[in-house]
């Protein structure tokens, strides 16, 4: 599929701006994404509704203008990538914030969705929340790594052999992303 329509950029601060069809859209691409393979959370494919289901909701309460927020990426209607935005409630960690469960739906990839997400993430982190930095975790041997450094992430570490999957032991990927600091105030608001 090729981006000839416009991607539209949405973020969901509050369990109310998650609808049921948006909560619908999360749940498809999630499971799907994991039984493709993904490294979002589930790693023992195949996942269904009833595996995912819990994380969601529990993602969707967790919403929290203050601290936690989804982006979500959508084309003509239609998910087309997420991620997750958690920041940090206490003044000694409330300048990063950490970005999880990126995912870009199946019928979407290789369209620049992952990649525009990476974008807004981090406009939105130093425009509108002020923070100085974002990090992310990734599953070693997955290609992840060249992606986000391409997006301007760095390694800053690993955690050897830390996720116990089969076919054998993968190393965790410490990365973060340095953002320009703001004259505002510092953290997530």
């Amino acid at each position: 599929m090729r981006m000839t329509e416009v991607l539209q950029m949405s973020w969901l601060t509050t369990p109310a701006m998650v609808g049921p069809r948006v909560r619908n859209q999360l749940l498809e691409c999630w499971r799907d994404v994991s039984n493709a393979g993904g490294a979002v959370g589930f790693p023992f494919p195949p996942v269904s509704d009833e595996h995912v289901l819990p994380s969601i909701d529990a993602m969707v309460r967790s919403l929290d203008l203050e601290v936690n927020r989804i982006l979500i990426a959508t084309m003509d209607g239609e998910l087309a990538g997420w991620l997750l935005l958690a920041g940090n409630s206490s003044e000694l960690t409330a300048h990063w914030a950490r970005v999880l469960r990126v995912q870009t739906a199946l019928n979407f990839r290789n369209c620049g969705v992952g990649r525009a997400l990476m974008e807004e993430v981090s406009r939105a982190a130093t425009e509108d929340l002020s923070l100085e930095q974002l990090r992310l975790e990734v599953r070693a041997g997955m290609g992840l790594e060249g992606f986000y450094q391409s997006c301007g992430w760095r390694e800053i570490g690993r955690w050897p052999e830390a996720l116990r999957l089969p076919g054998g032991d993968r190393d965790e990927v410490l990365m973060t992303l340095a953002l320009k600091r703001n004259a505002g105030p510092v953290g997530v608001r």
